[in-house]
C-alpha cells in the first residue's frame, strides 16, 4: 500500500486504496438503469455525455468530467443511450491510521465539496496522461504496478482537493445573483428593488452596475429574457398570444404585444412567418446542413474542425454560412454573442450552458438527433412541410434503391457489424438507437451479429473477446477522432491481436474502414445519402473483388 496520506477538514489522517478499475458498461447508457455504488467510486468521463441523477440530484456529466461518488450512493441514468457516453470506474477503500498496535481502521470517506457527489473538470494534459493507465486495464501483482496505479488513484483525488481561490464577494457576483434569480423567477413580478437587495447593494448602484456589465439596464433585460422565452414558446407550442404573455411575465397582453414589437420588429402574430429571414444560429453541422437542404440558411454554425465533413465544409462555403471554431464538446459562448443570433437551434447541451445561451436570444435545443424526425421537427417549426416531405421522398427512393442492390446480402442474412476503435478501448454500434444504427438494420434491413443485439445504446462497450465471439461476416471499422487523443495505439493491439486475424471479415478480406465526421457527425441529409452510397459501394466492390 501506497502512504500516501490525505486529510479532510477538521477530521484525523486517512489513506485510499486502490480497489478496481473497470469500463462502464452499456447498463450506464439505458434511462432508467440503476447502479448502486457500494465503494467509494471516482468516474472519469472519456467521451460524450448524459444525464444521471445521484442520489435524487439531476446532474449533467460530459467528456472530462471527474466523478466522485460516496459509497452506498445511487445513480440512475436518465439520458444516455445516443449521447455516445464512455468512461471508467475507478474504486477504492479509505482507511484511517492509529498507532501501532491498532493499525488501520475503515474511513468513512466524504467528497470534499458538495453533498455526497462532487464533479470537476480534468484538464487536456492530466487526461492525455492517463490514457494508457486507462487503456491498460486491470493492475497485474507486480510492485511497479500496484505503486502506478496508487498515483494513479491519488492524481485523481489530488483534482477533487484543489482548493479553489476563496475571494470576498465582489459587487459582481452579486449582479450575476440577481440575473440568476431573474432566469429563474421571470413570470412573476420583479421589481429593481428586489433585485437591488438581491445583489446587496443600493438601486442606483446595482442598476449603474448591472448596465455596466450586461449593457442594458436591468428591467429592460428582464423585458428581453421574457421576450426570448415567449419567441420559444411561440416556436414550439399553438398556445395563444395572450397565455403565453402571463406565462412569460406579462400581465398586460396589449403592453406586451408592444414590447414584442420593439425587440422583434414584428408583432406575436406575424413572428413565426419571419423566421426565415432572422439571424439563425445552429450549434451542429447537422442542424445547419438540415435547415440548408430546407431553404433556411443559418448566418453562422459552430464546428470542430477535425469532425467536420466535406460535404458540409462545401455545403455551408456554397451557401455564405460562417464557421464558428471550436474545441470539440465546447459550446463557445462568447463567439455566439458577438454573432447577435436572433434564434440558437441545436442539439443537447447542459442546463448550464442552456442558461447562458438563453440570455442571447430564443433557444431550440433537445431536438432529436434522428435525421427524420429532426427534419419533421424542423419543418413544422419554419413552416417547410411541402420541403421535408418531398426531401423524404427522396431519401426513401435512395434507401428502396440500395435494397434492391443489396438483395443477396439480406436474404443471406450476412452479418454487418460497425466497430469503433477508441482511444480507450472499443464499441459497437447497437441496433436499436437512430442515424446509422437505424439506416443499417432497420432500413436497410441488414443483419446484426446476434451476441450483438442485446446492445441498446448507440454505441455499446465491446471487448475484443465480444468481437470475436460476434465474427461478422462484414466489418465497418471507425478509427474515433477525438481532440487530444490518438486511437492509433488501440487499432495496432487489436489487428495484432489472434482473435482480430481469426475473424470472417479478416480473413475474407471484408473490413471497410470509415470515417466518424460523416458516419456520426455528418449524418444529415446529404450525408446519408452518402453513407448509403459507401455501404453499397464498399459491399458490390466486395462482390466484384470476389467474382475476378
Amino acid at each position: 500500500m501506497l502512504n500516501g496520506v490525505q486529510s479532510q477538514p477538521n477530521q484525523r489522517k486517512w489513506i485510499a486504496q486502490w480497489e478496481s478499475t473497470k469500463p462502464l458498461t452499456d447498463k450506464w447508457m439505458y434511462a432508467g438503469e440503476t447502479h448502486n455504488i457500494t465503494i467509494n467510486t471516482l468516474i472519469i468521463i472519456t467521451d460524450g455525455q448524459a444525464m444521471w441523477n445521484i442520489n435524487g440530484n439531476n446532474i449533467h456529466v460530459a467528456f472530462g468530467n471527474l466523478i466522485a461518488v460516496e459509497e452506498n450512493s445511487v445513480i440512475e441514468v436518465v439520458e444516455g443511450g445516443n449521447l455516445d457516453l464512455a468512461g471508467w470506474q475507478i474504486g477504492f477503500d479509505a482507511y484511517s491510521f492509529f498507532d501501532k498496535e491498532r493499525g488501520l481502521m475503515k474511513f468513512e470517506w466524504h467528497v470534499p465539496v458538495g453533498d455526497t457527489y462532487q464533479k470537476v473538470q480534468l484538464t487536456g494534459g492530466f487526461l492525455s496522461s492517463i490514457s494508457d493507465r486507462l487503456s491498460e486495464g486491470l493492475p497485474d501483482d507486480s510492485s511497479k504496478t500496484v505503486v502506478d496505479t496508487q498515483l494513479f488513484l491519488y492524481g485523481l483525488l489530488k483534482n477533487l482537493y484543489h482548493k479553489q481561490a476563496s475571494e470576498q464577494q465582489t459587487i459582481e457576483e452579486g449582479v450575476m445573483r440577481s440575473i440568476a434569480y431573474m432566469q429563474e423567477h421571470y413570470d412573476e413580478v420583479i421589481t429593481r428593488a428586489q433585485l437591488a437587495q438581491i445583489a446587496g447593494i443600493s438601486q442606483w448602484h446595482f442598476s449603474r452596475k448591472f448596465s455596466e456589465i450586461c449593457g442594458k439596464p436591468p428591467l429592460d433585460y428582464l423585458a428581453s429574457y421574457r421576450i426570448y422565452r415567449a419567441q420559444e414558446e411561440m416556436l414550439l407550442t399553438s398556445a395563444k398570444s395572450q397565455d403565453i404573455a402571463k406565462k412569460v411575465g406579462f400581465e398586460d397582453a396589449h403592453y406586451f404585444s408592444r414590447r414584442f414589437k420593439q425587440f422583434t420588429g414584428v408583432s406575436p402574430r406575424n413572428y413565426v412567418h419571419t423566421l426565415h429571414r432572422r439571424n439563425v444560429l445552429s450549434i451542429s453541422p447537422q442542424y445547419a446542413e438540415n435547415l440548408i437542404q430546407l431553404g433556411i440558411i443559418p448566418r453562422a454554425v459552430i464546428v470542430t474542425p477535425i469532425l467536420l465533413a466535406q460535404h458540409q465544409r462545401l455545403l455551408f462555403k456554397q451557401h455564405n454560412v460562417e464557421l464558428l471554431e471550436a474545441k470539440q464538446f465546447v459550446i463557445p459562448i462568447e463567439l455566439i454573442q458577438q454573432q447577435k443570433p436572433e434564434l440558437i437551434i441545436g442539439h443537447f447541451v447542459t442546463e448550464d450552458i442552456k442558461k447562458k445561451l438563453r440570455t442571447i436570444a430564443p433557444i431550440l435545443t433537445g431536438l432529436t438527433t434522428d435525421k427524420d424526425i429532426l427534419l419533421n421537427q424542423l419543418a413544422a417549426i419554419f413552416d417547410k412541410q411541402e420541403e421535408a416531405n418531398k426531401i423524404q421522398t427522396q431519401m426513401d427512393n435512395k434507401v428502396n434503391a440500395a435494397r434492391i442492390e443489396l438483395k443477396s446480402y439480406i436474404q443471406s442474412a450476412a452479418t454487418i457489424m460497425v466497430l469503433r476503435v477508441e482511444p480507450f478501448g472499443y464499441r459497437y454500434l447497437g441496433g436499436h438507437s437512430s442515424g446509422v444504427s437505424q439506416l443499417l438494420y432497420t432500413k436497410l434491413e441488414l443483419s446484426l451479429p446476434e451476441p450483438l443485439k442485446a446492445g441498446e445504446a448507440w454505441f455499446n462497450p465491446c471487448s475484443i473477446e465480444l468481437l470475436s465471439i460476434a465474427n461478422p461476416d462484414y466489418l465497418f471499422v471507425e478509427k474515433r477522432v477525438m481532440e487530444n487523443f490518438s486511437a492509433e495505439e488501440n487499432m495496432r493491439k487489436l489487428m495484432e491481436s489472434s482473435q482480430w486475424k481469426s475473424l470472417k471479415a479478416v480473413k475474407n478480406n471484408r473490413i471497410f474502414y470509415i470515417d466518424t465526421s460523416l458516419w456520426v457527425d455528418g449524418n444529415g441529409v446529404i450525408g446519408q445519402a452518402l453513407i448509403i452510397d459507401e455501404i453499397v459501394s464498399s459491399l458490390l466492390r466486395h462482390t466484384s473483388d470476389e467474382a475476378q
